[in-house]
């Protein structure tokens, strides 16, 4: 089998080594109640931003460390989904979804896009930050001290931006994604998601341990991932949910009962540098409300 970077998860697991003692988990707050049956049968891809490792309650498979309170649930409850299947899955890159069995520490789980059906009605679908490995290179930035040579100076050779690179191949699999759903849904509403604003310009060291430099490049990279698939989506005729708006300001830097993400060394039940119950809760409710609108993609 083969060993990847599950969604950066390996790679920040070192940084909670050496991290105070977790706060105590506060229980699961309780499912939202659903509604009557009656909504679209919905499936739900995705990467670990979707999927909101450690946040309780984790379902299965257990590799995948998928929380049955992730965005995509709290959508499936809230539109009263006919039928829901969530398969969201922590460290996934694109030929995970497309056409790769990925393989996760409870064994490997099939393509997502094999959840498909005819007669799926709405798909969501985030990823990405694995294909350029955001997170893994976050987690290496890690400073105990704002002095020093910024990291991301290391994500550029030769002028060129590695990272902006990575992001502009990227968009030739997210298209063949998209067509690939389309071909096996053809009347299902395709809803590209976002991955919001994790962290803001200039950071805020001491409270996160990165450099202020590399936290305005990670932001700045953050940004035009989501505005290159924002454009993707316009392109292909798909949805594109834009999570930026709604997380501004509960960055990873906000007080810790008003953060949507969690930082370095997470304070509420979430993985590292990944979205807690907070931020799952309020970008499902809100995808919610925009695909009950019935409007067309943003």
């Amino acid at each position: 089998m083969r060993t990847r970077i599950i969604s950066g998860l390996a790679a920040v697991a070192t940084l909670t080594a050496c991290a105070p003692g977790p706060a105590p988990t506060p229980p699961a707050p309780p499912p939202t109640p659903a509604p009557a049956a009656t909504g679209p049968s919905y499936v739900a891809m995705g990467d670990s931003a979707a999927a909101a490792p450690l946040v309780p309650s984790q379902g299965t498979p257990t590799g995948c460390l998928k929380s049955t309170n992730n965005y995509p649930s709290v959508l499936a409850r809230r539109i009263g989904a006919v039928s829901f299947t969530d398969v969201t899955c922590s460290g996934a890159r694109t030929e995970d979804l497309l056409s790769r069995s990925q393989p996760t520490h409870s064994g490997p789980v099939p393509p997502q896009l094999d959840a498909v059906r005819a007669d799926t009605r709405l798909v969501t679908i985030t990823v990405g930050g694995n294909d350029v490995d955001l997170s893994a290179k976050a987690a290496s930035c890690l400073r105990r001290s704002p002095g020093g040579e910024p990291c991301s100076a290391g994500f550029v050779a030769d002028g060129v931006d590695t990272v902006s690179e990575a992001i502009e191949a990227g968009a030739a699999e997210w298209a063949d994604l998209i067509g690939a759903v389309r071909a096996k849904a053809p009347d299902a509403r395709i809803v590209l998601v976002g991955y919001g604003s994790y962290i803001r310009p200039q950071g805020c060291f001491p409270d996160e341990p990165i450099n202020p430099v590399d936290a305005t490049y990670f932001a700045a990279k953050l940004d035009e991932l989501d505005s290159r698939q924002q454009q993707l989506a316009s392109d292909a005729g798909v949805d594109y949910f834009d999570p930026r708006p709604l997380s501004a300001g509960r960055d990873l830097c906000a007080d810790p009962a008003e953060r949507y993400f969690e930082g370095f060394r997470p304070v509420n039940p979430a993985a590292p540098l990944h979205p807690n119950g907070k931020g799952a809760n309020a970008f499902g409710t809100a995808l919610a409300d925009y695909v009950t609108s019935g409007r067309p993609g943003s």
